[in-house]
């Protein structure tokens, strides 16, 4: 018999954008903390914008990424110190490179789900605090969510937490006394991204 060769998988080059909620920033190891005061400060939010190339393997894909992502968090707690009540609040911003390597399944459809390591480095940061320098700049995560994809464009919710837990100490709290208290850095981060294929023809295999 004559077997008739095809593309056994096509590939593409895009851009994305996304939105992110990230939990991080916020003030740790208080030694005297009030739990339960009502503080309505906690904000972190931020935005991520890249170019990725993805291999379609037919209910496989692999999408490597590079990303540059703006953070800022604002959070505060409540400290009691000699029958008076502080509040220390902390705000941070931070500039990112991001390289996850997503490894994707077609669930049914438009719908697929992925997941896969995610590598940063930290670009630069800025405190309302001082506190001490980021020793280890790098650090890895795991990425996992899901897309609906049309055609050309895709969006997709994703969770991404950080797999070492990073803590930076903080040294003066603007005259407040928080004694061996941490800032926590580590990722911990929902995002909403919406992308746009460009197609081209990669690994494709003609008659």
């Amino acid at each position: 018999p004559i077997f008739s060769s095809t593309a056994i998988c096509q590939g593409n080059f895009g851009i994305n954008f996304g939105i992110n909620d990230d939990n991080f920033g916020s003030i740790t190891d208080l030694k005297n903390k009030i739990e339960n005061y009502n503080l309505d400060i906690k904000n972190s939010t931020g935005f991520q914008f890249g170019v990725f190339s993805e291999i379609d393997l037919i209910t496989f894909y692999i999408r490597p990424e590079l990303n540059l992502i703006f953070s800022k968090s604002k959070n505060a707690s409540a400290i009691q110190s000699n029958n008076l009540i502080q509040i220390a609040e902390h705000s941070y911003k931070s500039t990112d490179i991001q390289m996850p390597i997503i490894f994707g399944y077609k669930v049914l459809g438009p719908l697929s789900i992925f997941g896969g390591p995610s590598f940063k480095y930290s670009l630069s940061n800025s405190s309302n605090f001082n506190l001490e320098e980021i020793k280890d700049k790098y650090s890895v995560g795991l990425l996992v969510g899901t897309r609906f994809k049309i055609k050309s464009i895709s969006l997709g919710l994703r969770y991404e937490r950080g797999l070492n837990q990073k803590e930076i100490l903080i040294i003066n709290a603007n005259g407040i006394q928080l004694d061996d208290a941490n800032v926590d850095l580590t990722t911990n981060k929902l995002s909403v991204n919406i992308s746009y294929d460009i197609p081209y023809g990669l690994f494709r295999k003609k008659d």
